[in-house]
C-alpha cells in the first residue's frame, strides 16, 4: 500500500503531479502526445480543474493544476456542459447516455435515480485523483484501442506535491514544468517544443494564458506576463543561435562555475534536475508547512513529514516536507 494521498478539502490547492508510463516504455510519441494533451483540456474541464501548465514527454508527464472541492457544487447545467466536453456525442460506457440524454434524465427522469446521477458526477470532480484517474483512463482506453492492446499503460501512482499556492512559487514551479524539454535536449528554447503549457499559450489558449500571467500579478497585461514567465526561464539574452544552442545551458559548466564560487541565478537553478520539485509531500514556506494551511493537511497523515528548509536561494523562505523510511538532508542541486 502507498502512503496516504495528502489534499486539501476546504478550499483551493495547486499540485505538481507526475505519471510514468509502464517500463519506462516510449508510449507517448509525436501523434500520441497531440491525443494526451486533447485528453488533458477535456479532463480539466470535465473535472472543473484549472491547469496552470503541463510538460508531455515520451515516457512520462507533469502537470501543474489548481483544484477546488467547491467545484463539485455545480448546476445542472454544468454537469451537462462538462459532460459533453469529456464524451462528446457518444455515449458514456459507465451510464449509456450521451450528454443530450443526460439533460432530459435531470430534468425530466424520476427525481430519485436524477439525485443518484448528478452525485456520481460531482464526485469526480474538484478531486485531484479522481482528475487523473479520469485522464490516464481516457488516455489508455484511446491507446488501446489505437493499438490493438490491453491493460494498464501507467508504471504506478501518479505522484503529486501539494504546493504553496503563492504567485512565485507556482510560477517557480511551472518555470521547472516548461523546462523539461530544454533539460532534456529535446529542444533549445520551451517554445519549440511543441507539447507543454507555455507553447500552448504562446498560441492563444486563453485559459493557460491566464493561469500564467496570474504568477506575475504585478505585470501590466497578459503580454508582459508572459514575458517575465519567460525571463524567469531563461535569463536575459536567452534568443536561440543559428547553431540552435542558444538557450541551452550544460549543467556540467554550471556546477563547476558554483565550485569556483559562483553563484546560480534562477533560471540557471531551472536548468538542474532538482528532485523535491517532484519527489516531496508539500512545498512552500516554512511557516506554511509549520502552522499554515500546508500543515494542517499534513496533519492527516499518521506520521507528518518534518519540513526541511532548502537553501538554494538567496533570501527565500522555501522548505519541504517529504517521506521517507529514514529522512534525508534535502540535496543541494549545485552539489
Amino acid at each position: 500500500m502507498g502512503e496516504i494521498r495528502i489534499k486539501r478539502e476546504d478550499g483551493p490547492a495547486v499540485y505538481h503531479v507526475t505519471s510514468r508510463v509502464i517500463q519506462k516504455r516510449r508510449l507517448l510519441a509525436e501523434g500520441q502526445r497531440e491525443v494526451w494533451v486533447a485528453a488533458l483540456h477535456r479532463a480539466a474541464e470535465f473535472s472543473g480543474v484549472e491547469v496552470i501548465t503541463y510538460c508531455v514527454l515520451e515516457t512520462h508527464f507533469h502537470i501543474l493544476v489548481r483544484i477546488d472541492p467547491a467545484a463539485r457544487l455545480c448546476d445542472d447545467a454544468t454537469l451537462v456542459r462538462r459532460y459533453r466536453a469529456l464524451y462528446g456525442e457518444s455515449r458514456a460506457q459507465w451510464s449509456g447516455i450521451n450528454a443530450d440524454e443526460l439533460k432530459r434524465a435531470l430534468a425530466n427522469g424520476p427525481p430519485e435515480a436524477a439525485e443518484a446521477l448528478r452525485e456520481r458526477l460531482r464526485r469526480r470532480m474538484g478531486d485531484i485523483s479522481e482528475f487523473m484517474r479520469t485522464l490516464r483512463q481516457r488516455y489508455t482506453r484511446w491507446f488501446n484501442r489505437a493499438h490493438e492492446t490491453a491493460g494498464t499503460m501507467w508504471a504506478e501512482r501518479f505522484g503529486s506535491v501539494l504546493v504553496q499556492d503563492t504567485p512565485w512559487l507556482v510560477g517557480l514551479i511551472a518555470a521547472y514544468i516548461d523546462l523539461n524539454a530544454v533539460r532534456a535536449g529535446l529542444a533549445d528554447l520551451p517554445e519549440n517544443y511543441r507539447w507543454c503549457g507555455y507553447t500552448e499559450a504562446l498560441a492563444g489558449r486563453e485559459t493557460l494564458c491566464h493561469a500564467l500571467a496570474a504568477c506575475f500579478p504585478a505585470a501590466k497585461g497578459t503580454a508582459e506576463a508572459l514575458a517575465r514567465y519567460r525571463l524567469l526561464m531563461l535569463g536575459k539574452g536567452a534568443a536561440a543561435k543559428g547553431d540552435g544552442t542558444g538557450a541551452r545551458i550544460d549543467p556540467a559548466a554550471l556546477l563547476e562555475a558554483v565550485k569556483n564560487g559562483g553563484e546560480l541565478e534562477p533560471h540557471e537553478l531551472l536548468r538542474l534536475r532538482v528532485r523535491y520539485l517532484t519527489e516531496g509531500r508539500a512545498l512552500g514556506s516554512s511557516e506554511w508547512l509549520e502552522c499554515g494551511d500546508g500543515a494542517s493537511v499534513l496533519a492527516k497523515l499518521k506520521r507528518p513529514p518534518p519540513s526541511r528548509p532548502v537553501e538554494i536561494f538567496e533570501n527565500v523562505d522555501l522548505a519541504v516536507a517529504r517521506s521517507r523510511t529514514r529522512h534525508r538532508a534535502v540535496e543541494d542541486p549545485r552539489r
